[in-house]
């Protein structure tokens, strides 16, 4: 979940002139105006819905973020993960207020989240100077997580990206009359295929995937998780999926995230010098070969049995099967380097 704004200036600022009660569940946000009054040491201005149990607070000359999260333990081990890293010299992230107390509010145990006021211009896979510098975000992140790993250890999961594509293969092939019918049986079947190597690979090279030091990972490096601030730094948000692993599982993550804006390029990858070693890694080059995005989206798109709008269906189909070709050539390229 994303828990800053990821809108343009303007935007934002026309969010920002309606008035509360005219946004979203008018009903629950009233409700939620008024538990806040009387439980924040502040006057309460303005609710501004974000996204889900996220939104945006108004408290006189200050703003603030409240998120609600539905487990108390999770929210009370970001709030002490996140002040971890600012304490060991990471603070390209948000950090929770202190309030000296729970909020609970509907079912949902809520925290105070420093706003850190975006950029006109956000950050984006398809910029190169965003690619480079997001990577390096990330590796000062792992090198400094890697040292609050031991006292995280036991709070957090293991990261199990196979276990994770298994799932996520499986659910994609569950929906294989839907797809077919727009991406052809050919095209479904090479993808198809596509997953079954990458997972037979990785599995196969286990021992590979986790040979580097143990630290403390994202597991979320989408784009929106990067976010500008107008003083132009960059900054890493959202911690709701955060695990214990070698840098191997997001750094793989990120790189099946830039693919597409690099034209499938393992060349293009090397420029950014921390994958120069990963790619020497057998058990990275299979990662590379899984489809996550398009098993990603088709997934999410039919999950609960949702009829697809036609901008969703151009969407997929152009993901799918508008990239075939390159994406086709690119894994019979990666393929030459580990068979």
């Amino acid at each position: 979940m994303v828990l800053q704004v990821k809108i343009c200036q303007a935007t934002m600022m026309r969010a920002m002139n309606i008035n509360f009660i005219k946004s979203g569940d008018d009903l629950f946000q009233n409700r939620l105006f008024v538990y806040l009054s009387k439980e924040l040491d502040r006057k309460i201005d303005q609710i501004v819905p974000l996204r889900e149990n996220v939104f945006l607070i108004h408290a006189g000359c200050s703003r603030f973020v409240l998120k609600g999260f539905r487990d108390l333990r999770k929210l009370k081990v970001q709030e002490a993960f996140t002040f971890s890293l600012h304490h060991s010299g990471f603070r390209k992230t948000y950090r929770f207020y202190p309030i000296g107390k729970i909020l609970y509010f509907r079912g949902m145990y809520y925290g105070c989240i420093e706003f850190i006021e975006p950029d006109i211009i956000s950050f984006h896979y398809s910029c190169e100077t965003d690619r480079l510098e997001g990577v390096n975000l990330l590796d000062n992140f792992h090198a400094i997580s890697k040292r609050l790993a031991p006292a995280y250890d036991s709070l957090l999961p293991k990261a199990d990206t196979v276990g994770k594509w298994k799932e996520r293969k499986e659910e994609f092939v569950a929906n294989k009359e839907t797809i077919q019918r727009f991406a052809g049986k050919k095209i479904f079947a090479e993808y198809e295929r596509w997953g079954d190597s990458a997972l037979a690979g990785l599995m196969n090279n286990e021992r590979k995937i986790d040979e580097k030091e143990t630290t403390v990972l994202h597991g979320d490096v989408a784009h929106h998780n990067f976010l500008r601030a107008t003083t132009g730094e960059l900054y890493l948000i959202d911690f709701d999926l955060i695990s214990i692993g070698s840098p191997f599982h997001d750094l793989l993550q990120y790189a099946n995230r830039i693919l597409p804006f690099i034209s499938w390029k393992l060349e293009s990858l090397e420029e950014l010098g921390t994958f120069v070693h990963w790619l020497e890694n057998d058990a990275f080059l299979y990662g590379l070969l899984y489809p996550s995005d398009v098993f990603r989206e088709w997934n999410r798109a039919l999950r609960g049995n949702r009829n697809l709008d036609e901008h969703t269906i151009t969407r997929l189909v152009e993901l799918t099967v508008g990239q075939f070709q390159q994406r086709k050539q690119f894994i019979e390229n990666v393929k030459s380097f580990v068979e």
